[in-house]
């Protein structure tokens, strides 16, 4: 981000004024997940960075900003273009986040569904046992239609009792106790977990199942797809880095295509060059060693460098926001006396929260957003989803890959129907509104709801 404030596109698609007030002529998006740009524009941008990335990164982050982040920036001297994964900028940005993560090898793969299979197949190999284990909120679970079993082969084993919760400790290490051909040969556990609003471990439980799995010869793989979202919460609370959370894990899963802005694009790390090696082949045999992917690579490195550094103060803008939506909502109830506006994981650990709306159908909530959006010039969200129990998100992705629209519909109709949900972060967009903004859109929907 430059050192000047940055201007913010809308949905509108207009420029935001640089008090990032609502106007009355522009409508203020408070639920973004992209910042809207052309096919061109996108493009064009890569290759700008891509011309000089050194240069790029000094205007677009000032010359204060770059020089403060520069040790934890990838600068290449060379961008060639990867040849079925051989390159030298890609090697240096693959051994550049490797070292970040406190990993000797890295592997750029096309997706993040590619890289942790290829990573759980090596593990299983390595221990002559095809069944890994993850909670039944992991993305492996619930939108990858069994890819683990259907392509790799892979049986699975759930961890924990509760779908609304994070396994803990005692369950995974229960799992861990038993007899060795009864344990899995790994255990995947997501870092935040995006299901459950961003709830996370501690650092001293992540210590304790990490020397779980040690002891029972089990590997311990992290789903890293929000890792650079959430390393400020363990830099806070245990004063713990990128390596120092890494080393606790034999490989670990990030992402360059989400809050960092990039093409799509994802990175396997590991200190087991064996592993490292099998994930080759079964990058290989999953179609994913493409003739050049170095598009994807340059934009996920630019994105990369232009956002790093930058989570902490999006993390305290979220709570600073979330703190101000709950004391400014909480006198508006349902009739069964919840609140109407309420966060999953509480406390936001990361910048990234889901925001539950209780007691309104879908209907009265649009309706109420629509007259918020037209008296105020906020629109407070884009996408409602129905709040669905885990068991229920599972069984409509299923249904939905099998084609059967009778089966859709009928788990769609035993949802909740006054129970809804929105997913959101702070960006760099969002971040320069003011938090009073967001506290003053969501009171105003309150009013509209209660209204009613």
């Amino acid at each position: 981000m430059s050192n000047t404030v940055e201007t913010a596109v809308t949905a509108s698609c207009e420029i935001l004024d640089k008090t990032m007030e609502p106007t009355n002529n522009v409508i203020t998006q408070l639920c973004m997940f992209q910042e809207e740009r052309s096919a061109a524009d996108t493009i064009a941008r890569t290759a700008h960075y891509a011309s000089d990335p050194t240069a790029y990164l000094r205007e677009k982050l000032g010359a204060e900003g770059f020089e403060e982040r520069k040790q934890m920036l990838c600068l290449p001297t060379e961008v060639d273009l990867d040849r079925y994964g051989g390159g030298a900028h890609k090697q240096h940005f693959e051994q550049h986040i490797a070292t970040m993560l406190g990993k000797q090898h890295g592997l750029f793969f096309v997706t993040g569904v590619q890289a942790q299979l290829a990573a759980l197949k090596g593990h299983c190999n390595a221990r002559s046992r095809q069944k890994a284990a993850w909670h039944v909120s992991s993305h492996l679970e619930d939108c990858e239609l069994s890819a683990y079993s259907e392509l790799y082969g892979l049986q699975r084993q759930l961890l924990g009792s509760d779908p609304t919760a994070l396994p803990t400790v005692k369950e995974i290490t229960e799992v861990l106790d038993r007899p060795e051909h009864e344990r899995p040969a790994a255990v995947l556990i997501e870092v935040p977990n995006r299901v459950l609003g961003c709830q996370t471990y501690t650092f001293s439980e992540l210590e304790q199942l990490s020397e779980a799995c040690r002891k029972a010869g089990v590997a311990f793989h992290m789903d890293g797809a929000r890792l650079w979202e959430v390393e400020p919460y363990y830099r806070a609370t245990a004063g713990k880095s990128f390596a120092e959370i890494g080393a606790l894990f034999d490989s670990i899963y990030v992402s360059f295509y989400k809050a960092l802005g990039g093409a799509t694009g994802a990175m396997l790390a590991s200190n087991d060059l064996v592993i490292m090696d099998e994930a080759k082949i079964w990058q290989r045999r999953a179609g994913g060693n493409a003739f050049s992917l170095g598009y994807q690579i340059i934009d996920c490195e630019r994105g990369f460098n232009e956002n790093m550094g930058l989570f902490a103060r999006r993390w305290q803008k979220m709570q600073d926001v979330a703190a101000g939506i709950e004391a400014a909502t909480a006198s508006y109830k349902t009739d069964g006396q919840e609140p109407i506006i309420s966060f999953m994981s509480g406390k936001p650990t990361c910048c990234q929260v889901i925001t539950v709306f209780n007691g309104f159908t879908a209907e009265e909530l649009a309706k109420a957003r629509d007259a918020v959006e037209k008296k105020i010039r906020v629109r407070v969200f884009e996408r409602l989803r129905p709040k669905q129990s885990l068991d229920q998100m599972i069984r409509a992705q299923q249904e939905k890959a099998s084609g059967d629209i009778s089966s859709v519909e009928a788990a769609e109709a035993s949802t909740d129907d006054r129970k809804h949900f929105v997913e959101w972060f702070i960006m760099n967009v969002t971040f320069e509104f003011l938090t009073q903004v967001f506290v003053d859109a969501y009171r105003a929907l309150c009013e509209e709801l209660v209204a009613e």
